[in-house]
């Protein structure tokens, strides 16, 4: 028994010495009796959640709930350590880069790769085999421990961040400056520490808010967002949004889940007018979709989704400049191309269509335009036949057949 209190009174001198050089205010507390830290407390029962208190580096929330069978220890993590007999002590002790915590006068103990409610239940049958086999112990989370991941593939900015322990995968790509447009965000491949490889449909979590899409990480994982392929399961996004262009879908998507996670809309966005042209064995389609039907909607690979205004004429495809112009009265297809900046060089005004709010197409171009019209200038016949050689190229490659052919011939 004496060695016992001598044991007890060296970790007093200990404690008061940390409490004197390290410990802020709120954690110089007592269990029980003694006063408690300003808003946290230890869990006085140990079927009770912990709470992390006293987070001095990480942006995680003190008043964040833990929970103890999945939260893994890891060095950094620091705890807070209360051994009562007769008097409590209390002092705080970090995991190190072993695995290991030490307890003055009792020992090091190892921790590694346990969760944070085994990790307590080991440190207590630690002191109470080694040291005060009689003292009542209380271990509660103060710091949440930063480390490194990296990340890679189809983000914005791949490479290493920094998270803490409890940050998900949403916190992590945020980190590194969001998805590529082509990201395959629903077969992301996350290597985990014991090497083991665990795929994770983000857009999962996106539609239902499910935590199992949206993991935690531990020290040394590896984020892999593998490209999607523009030819076989994409979309192109063109009108009033803020982010036009190509986006990958996953296979059975709907419209209305595609909106939800894509698109970022303009304050003259008017989800009242969408418009999908679609080609199916090289017949092309124009489908209006009204928001009762976004939910039901599948998208097609290859559909280009136009979301229009109501108050102007949008002109797309190949014009120099595609986009909304206001409506002016009585304008034709022409002026408005014009507008636009003319045609491309493989494009053609004789090869047109407009569609109009209640899905109806006509390719005359002598047509009076109304509001919310949608002009569609398409390829020229004779750039997809002859591709992106230019007229001189096609002129100077036949008489080269024909001069080589004279020459033949003589």
């Amino acid at each position: 028994m004496t060695k016992v209190y001598l044991k007890f009174i060296i970790i007093s001198v200990f404690v008061g010495y940390a409490r004197a050089q390290f410990l802020q205010p709120e954690l110089d507390t007592r269990i029980g009796s003694m006063n408690r830290p300003r808003n946290n407390k230890f869990a006085e029962n140990e079927q009770t959640d912990l709470k992390i208190i006293g987070q001095q580096n990480s942006p995680v929330s003190m008043e964040r709930a833990v929970s103890p069978d999945k939260y893994i220890m890891g060095p950094g993590d620091e705890l807070g350590l209360s051994i009562i007999m007769g008097e409590s002590l209390t002092l705080p002790v970090k995991v190190t880069p072993t695995g290991d915590v030490f307890i003055p006068s009792v020992g090091l103990v190892n921790i590694a790769g346990l969760s944070l409610s085994a990790a307590r239940s080991e440190i207590k049958n630690f002191i109470h085999d080694n040291a005060f086999p009689n003292a009542k112990v209380n271990i509660a989370l103060l710091n949440i421990r930063n480390f490194q991941i990296q990340i890679i593939g189809a983000i914005k900015n791949p490479g290493f961040v920094e998270i803490s322990a409890l940050d998900r995968l949403d916190k992590v790509i945020l980190a590194a400056d969001g998805f590529h447009p082509l990201a395959k965000e629903y077969d992301i491949t996350i290597t985990r520490k014991n090497g083991t490889q665990e795929k994770v449909n983000f857009l999962n979590f996106v539609k239902t808010g499910n935590l199992e899409s949206n993991p935690t990480f531990l020290e040394t994982e590896l984020i892999n967002i593998p490209f999607g392929d523009v030819s076989s399961n994409s979309v192109s996004l063109r009108g009033q949004v803020g982010n036009s262009g190509y986006d990958i879908i996953e296979p059975n998507e709907t419209l209305l889940s595609f909106l939800n996670r894509s698109i970022s809309l303009i304050d003259e966005s008017n989800l009242q007018s969408i418009i999908i042209t679609r080609s199916i064995d090289k017949i092309e389609q124009i489908i209006q979709v009204s928001p009762d039907d976004f939910f039901n909607f599948v998208l097609y690979n290859g559909d280009i989704i136009d979301i229009a205004r109501d108050d102007v004429v949008m002109v797309n495809g190949f014009v120099q400049n595609p986009g909304a112009y206001n409506y002016f009265p009585g304008y034709l297809a022409y002026n408005y191309i014009s507008m636009a900046g003319g045609n491309t060089k493989d494009g053609s005004i004789n090869k047109l269509k407009i569609v109009r709010k209640d899905g109806t197409v006509s390719r005359n171009s002598e047509l009076t335009l109304k509001r919310g019209d949608v002009i569609i200038v398409e390829r020229s016949s004779f750039y997809t036949l002859a591709g992106s050689m230019s007229i001189l190229q096609i002129v100077t490659s036949i008489l080269t057949i024909y001069m080589t052919y004279l020459s033949a011939v003589k």
